[in-house]
């Protein structure tokens, strides 16, 4: 099965889908998890800046 790809919102989507459908295994959805996570660590700190950023004004 393919990864999950597209904004957050089509990666929702096709997840729902794919679960409805009994399509996933363990491990498939290990992987998204992770990737999502990995994405997620990547923005933190330019939330974190822009947080601070914006408690300066």
């Amino acid at each position: 099965m393919d990864d999950l790809r597209g904004s957050a919102n089509e990666r929702l989507a096709r997840l729902d889908s794919v679960v409805a459908g009994g399509e996933t295994s363990e491990e498939w959805l290990i992987r998204q998890l992770r990737a999502a996570l990995l994405e997620l660590s990547e923005l933190e700190p330019v939330v974190d800046a822009e947080q601070d950023r914006r408690e300066d004004y």
